[in-house]
């Protein structure tokens, strides 16, 4: 036996797991990736909104459900694969390179000065990270920064702003704005009656000129969020999907391995939920004390390596707190 509790989004960490224990979160639709056993920890709310892409099932049974996923992998691979397609558009690793051809296209800017905007949020920054590398490597000027600065001296007429939060682009003055998709929005991955009351009350966001989605689903859903602002919705790729499956590889899983100390003969199975479910927008959600709970209470009767992964670190909340004080604060 052999668990580990932190709160860190790396990518690395999913791309090493063999069965991922999710309920409604988006990880669950990035997991797809890699054709390997997913459970879902199931509410009622989740098993009536989310699709059959696993095993769905209670705290109780979660122990039989690990079992029977270590025994028969390939149990709901028809159902994995149909929701890839479904969720991501060409996953190949080229995704990042289809975003930067698609904002020169739509932008017409032939040589933009590119601004990656993060928030200081490192789950957001998962999603721009890839995008910064393909922006580094085809040698186009690009800042990678938490906030945009007013004091910076930049040229609105060749200016390309791009961020994972719509509200960080409507605060600059100027430019082609453009938001990525980052939630991979499959079916019970959110309220969609919250997400649509936090559009109409930005009343569409319409100072963003373009929004990329990851997929079928997203895109469509993004349509309808969007409102009369529904033709800046094209589908073109996940940009985390580039890192994922770059990630995936046997070297990265015995580094995780290492740094974690598990044992590498034994599977890894991770647990990583949305949040809590008191959370408005995340009625489908698992994380409670009880749940840790169990989940170690498990681990400590298996012989495996179990992970609980959460999305931040606690003193990242703190930051992360702080930092949404200082988006409102003069530069």
């Amino acid at each position: 036996m052999s668990y580990i509790k932190i709160g860190d989004s790396n990518p690395k960490y999913l791309a090493a797991t063999d069965i991922l224990i999710g309920d409604m979160s988006g990880i669950n639709y990035e997991f797809l990736l890699f054709d390997r056993p997913i459970i879902l920890l199931a509410n009622k709310w989740l098993r009536h909104n989310f699709p059959d892409i696993g095993i769905k099932t209670d705290i109780d049974s979660l122990e039989m459900s690990i079992s029977t996923s270590i025994a028969r992998p390939k149990d709901y691979a028809r159902q994995r694969n149909n929701w890839l397609k479904k969720t991501m558009h060409l996953p190949d690793g080229k995704s990042s390179n289809r975003v930067i051809d698609t904002v020169l296209t739509y932008s017409k800017l032939a040589n933009p000065f590119v601004l990656l905007l993060h928030g200081y949020d490192e789950v957001l920054k998962t999603h721009l990270d890839p995008l910064y590398e393909a922006l580094k490597t085809r040698g186009i000027n690009v800042v990678y920064a938490a906030i945009y600065n007013k004091k910076w001296n930049v040229h609105k007429d060749n200016l390309v702003c791009i961020s994972a939060h719509n509200a960080f682009l409507e605060k600059i003055p100027f430019g082609y704005k453009v938001h990525i998709d980052h939630s991979v929005r499959g079916v019970g991955t959110g309220d969609y009656e919250h997400c649509l009351q936090s559009y109409m009350k930005n009343k569409y966001f319409p100072l963003v000129d373009l929004h990329i989605t990851e997929g079928e689903v997203s895109n469509s859903e993004t349509k309808k969020l969007l409102g009369p602002y529904h033709d800046r919705s094209v589908m073109v790729g996940y940009t985390k999907s580039d890192t994922l499956l770059k990630l995936n590889t046997q070297e990265n899983k015995m580094s995780v391995y290492k740094e974690l100390g598990f044992d590498p003969s034994k599977p890894l199975i991770t647990y990583a939920p949305a949040g809590k479910y008191s959370y408005p927008s995340k009625q489908g959600a698992s994380l409670s004390k009880e749940t840790i709970n169990k989940i170690k209470d498990i681990a400590s009767r298996n012989d495996y390596n179990l992970l609980i992964k959460l999305k931040y670190h606690r003193s990242a909340i703190i930051w992360q707190a702080i930092s949404k004080l200082r988006r409102y604060l003069p530069t």
